[in-house]
């Protein structure tokens, strides 16, 4: 399947994310990420869920999630984990945002090879099951995902060590898009810096670069 992959000088070995994108395909904003964590040292891959459909438009990038064959792209995703793997990975975490949040969380719920997982604004329903690997979760207090939710992050913040639940006052859903309305500056750089010390703490330190 087609995907953007960033593998830093020096790799392998080292550790590696598999990023997983929002409602819109994968785009511009993605890659970006992707090139962000190459450049601190980590191997990162961001797979492409609806294999070259992408959009800018609210509508078509609902019925594109709506489309999204779930099962598939969770599997699509543990491919890459293998990948990552197979080629020399020390330890892989996934990273993903709106729609690739809840993919993340689903991820972190069922795929024990990962070393750690930050859902950004995904949803989440854990059920009778529990977090496999230390999480950090990031969310603005202006989004609309229940309270209820956040207190069952809250209360499986203990499934794993140095996990988190993060909240960001005034921030609307996606303010990490820098493409869109949303984004917000100083939140976006308050968010990263944690997902950095958070990947050092359970991934390792990227290699040098």
């Amino acid at each position: 399947m087609p995907a953007i992959l960033a593998e830093p000088d020096g790799w392998p070995p080292g550790p590696a994310v598999v990023v997983v994108q929002e409602w819109w395909g994968l785009n511009g904003n993605i890659e970006s990420f992707v090139n962000r964590l190459g450049s601190v040292g980590y191997a990162a891959v961001a797979p492409d869920l609806y294999y070259g459909a992408k959009t800018d438009e609210p509508d078509e990038a609902e019925k594109l999630a709506m489309a999204l064959d779930e099962p598939r792209a969770i599997e699509d995703l543990r491919r890459r984990v293998s990948m990552l793997l197979d080629r020399g990975s020390t330890a892989v975490g996934v990273m993903g945002f709106c729609m690739g949040g809840g993919l993340a969380w689903e991820m972190a719920l069922s795929d024990d090879r990962l070393s750690a997982a930050v859902p950004f604004y995904g949803g989440v329903e854990f059920g009778e099951r529990r977090a496999l690997m230390p999480f950090q979760s990031h969310y603005g207090t202006e989004d609309d995902f229940p309270q209820e939710m956040f207190d069952a992050i809250e209360g499986h913040v203990g499934d794993a060590p140095v996990s988190e639940l993060h909240k960001y006052e005034g921030a609307p859903h996606a303010f990490m898009n820098d493409t869109r309305d949303a984004y917000r500056l100083e939140e976006a750089k308050v968010a990263w810096d944690r997902v950095m010390r958070f990947f050092e703490r359970t991934l390792g330190p990227g290699v040098p670069v």
